[in-house]
Formats: C-alpha cells, structure tokens, sequence
C-alpha cells in the first residue's frame, strides 16, 4: 500500500480509511472475495474491523479480541452512547451479519488500567450475529 492516511494523522476516522484501503487492495489487486475474509480486531483495533464488518455483508467471519464497545466505554460504565464518543462498537456490532468469535480474558492490563471482562462481554446482547462465540481466557 502507498499510503496509510493513520501515518500522516492519526484519528479514528483516518483508521476506519486504513482499513478501507486494506479491503479495496485485497479487492482489487488480490481479487479475494468477501467470503473468504476473517477480520481480525485486537482492543482499539476492534474499532475499524467493526466498522467494515458492520458495512460488509459477506464476510466468512469477525475475530474480536479483547474488544471495546466505545472509546469512553473503556473508561466509565456509560449506559448511552455520546455524540464525541470514539470507536462505537456497541451500536455498530448489530449490523454485523456474518459469525462473530470474541476472545477475551478475566482482565486486560492496558497502561496501569484494568479493564474486568464484564465490559467486554457487554458485546453480547447487542450482536446479531447468526453466530457468536465468546471464550474465556
């Protein structure tokens, strides 16, 4: 790829273009179709691979790793998600149409913050994913 617009700026949308040029590169020049894709997300990278799952209706399936429902989820128990919220995977995960895995484990130690599972299980009852899986680590 020439250009990652992440590396001139980072932003989330700049990352959600990331992963748009990604996906129009392996369309493209790889000429791989929609269902032999596995999206793979790990924590804020959960971000964009939700974004492009959530508006690619034949993928094979979504990997989510240790996954975030919002960028201010991370932080406080929020029940509604906010205009300046980043990364809102809570609403967006219901648009995913394809089988979902979340890997997860009992915490995350992410810059001196513990993250309890509980938040990342929170993605369950708001997928509708013909099938999704969640192992615990």
């Amino acid at each position: 790829m020439k250009n990652y617009p992440s590396l001139n700026q980072p932003s989330e949308c700049n990352t959600y273009a990331d992963i748009d040029a990604v996906y129009k590169c392996l369309k493209e020049q790889y000429e791989v179709k929609d269902e032999q894709l596995i999206l793979y997300g790990q924590s804020v990278g959960s971000g964009p691979t939700v974004d492009l799952a959530s508006h690619t209706p034949n993928l094979r399936a979504v990997v989510l790793h240790g996954p975030i429902l919002s960028g201010l989820r991370v932080l406080y128990p929020l029940k509604h998600t906010h205009w300046f919220d980043i990364y809102k995977n809570v609403e967006k995960i219901s648009l995913v149409n394809c089988p979902v895995l979340v890997i997860h484990v009992s915490c995350l130690l992410f810059n001196f913050l513990i993250l309890p599972f509980p938040n990342l299980l929170s993605f369950l009852p708001f997928s509708r994913s013909p099938q999704l899986n969640s192992y615990n680590l």
